[in-house]
């Protein structure tokens, strides 16, 4: 009993964590939220995002929308908002999956595929990186061809402001990026996220009795975390085929593969119940 009190408090943290992590950066941004706000509103994008193609996105317009209508943040805020979560969210996922890949190539796990992970990766990280470049140094350019684009829809009302929006986006980042220290706290909250999310997977493992080396830990964590990256809603799929591919390669029976991720969806469950729960309370008028 005492096992599943300290997996749910450890769920509870985690998500606690990067919620903080998206405060500290709203706080870069003079924005007036609460934590929970950010609670309800990350955990109902969440769930969006979850039973969408690729869980790792989804509900940003939604998060957008109640930013907007529902606590009074200029569209520009409210995209910058979501966008600087979602990048220190993604950049660090793939710095620590791109790690644990290299971890495996240099231990000799199937070298040429690893590498070859390796390097999809890298360069995902090196494209998120440029355009964030471009975004900072080289937004006059970026505004043009916004402008350029757009050119024949700009008679609207809305879209005739896209740029005192896109100025409005280019002062707040670059506002929010002098602030070191808040960025720093942000790194370090996702740092601590990923850290915490290692012991949950080894308390999990722990509640069948499966003590697993370093090496195939790390093997079973880049599979599910690799799992989830790929365009199907939850990782429905290709998280069991993960999970079970780890499993025969050492030697592990294929019972306890179920019995872990039928341990793993029923967090999920919960999680996307909580999710719907926090939506519908952003609906309502009280909070």
């Amino acid at each position: 009993m005492l096992q599943w009190i300290y997996w749910a408090g450890l769920n509870l943290l985690i998500i606690f964590i990067f919620v903080w992590r998206w405060m500290s950066l709203t706080f870069g941004l003079n924005l007036n939220l609460n934590f929970i706000n950010l609670l309800f509103l990350r955990q109902a994008g969440q769930s969006v995002s979850f039973i969408t193609p690729g869980p790792q996105f989804g509900g940003e317009p939604l998060q957008i929308y109640f930013l907007w209508k529902k606590f009074n943040i200029s569209p520009g805020d409210s995209f910058l908002a979501i966008a600087l979560d979602r990048f220190c969210e993604l950049w660090v996922n793939f710095a620590v999956l791109l790690l644990g890949i290299l971890f495996l190539i240099f231990s000799g796990s199937g070298l040429a595929d690893w590498i070859s992970v390796a390097l999809i990766i890298a360069l995902a990280m090196f494209l998120m990186s440029f355009l964030a470049w471009c975004g900072i140094k080289r937004n006059d350019s970026l505004a043009k061809l916004i402008y350029t684009i757009g050119l024949k829809w700009l008679g609207g009302k809305r879209l005739s402001t896209i740029s005192l929006h896109w100025n409005n986006i280019t002062f707040s980042l670059k506002n929010v990026l002098s602030k070191k220290l808040i960025l720093l706290v942000a790194l370090l909250l996702s740092i601590n996220g990923w850290l915490l999310t290692f012991f949950e997977l080894y308390l999990v493992l722990s509640f069948f009795d499966i003590s697993l080396g370093t090496g195939d830990f790390i093997l079973l964590l880049v599979a599910m975390r690799l799992a989830f990256l790929l365009p199907l809603p939850g990782g429905i799929g290709t998280l069991e085929a993960a999970v079970l591919w780890v499993f025969s390669s050492i030697a592990l029976p294929e019972t306890a593969a179920a019995s872990l991720l039928a341990l793993i969806r029923f967090r999920d469950v919960i999680v996307l119940g909580l999710g719907f729960i926090c939506l519908r309370l952003l609906q309502s008028k009280t909070v």
